[in-house]
């Protein structure tokens, strides 16, 4: 996974209303194998880098989606309002040496995945895109 998602995770991990929903599952690409629910993944889809007439700023804009997973629909949307209630769209301080600059929330998506296991456990996803402003180190 990328920096700026390691710098992402440790800094939405920082705030307790988040760790109290997953605790520190929050996996970057996919769910691990038997992940224990609920917990978020979360990956990078794209990087637009800024460039003046120097060349390539250090400016990037990530846009990250964000699942939130959990075996009812009121946890995944409970995780989701969890995290954007958390304030990080105002956020602008340094973690894990990158700069954040701002943060915008961006469309809901709601799913649900029928068992595959023999289980009779529907997992609930709610999805959303966060588009991360940064100055890389």
């Amino acid at each position: 996974m990328s920096a700026i998602g390691e710098a992402l995770r440790t800094k939405l991990l920082s705030y307790a209303a988040v760790s109290t929903l997953i605790g520190q599952r929050m996996y970057p690409d996919a769910l691990v194998q038997n992940a224990t629910l609920p917990a978020v993944v979360y990956y990078v889809t794209s990087t637009d880098r800024e460039d003046h007439l120097q060349g390539m700023s250090k400016l990037a804009e990530a846009r990250f989606t964000v699942e939130c997973y959990a075996l009812t629909r009121t946890t995944a949307s409970a995780i989701s309002r969890a995290i954007r209630d958390t304030g990080i769209d105002i956020f602008r301080g340094v973690v894990s040496s990158h700069t954040f600059c701002g943060i915008k929330f961006d469309g809901d998506q709601y799913m649900q995945e029928p068992p595959t296991d023999g289980n009779q456990e529907h997992r609930y996803i709610v999805s959303f895109d966060m588009l991360v402003h940064y100055q890389e180190p």
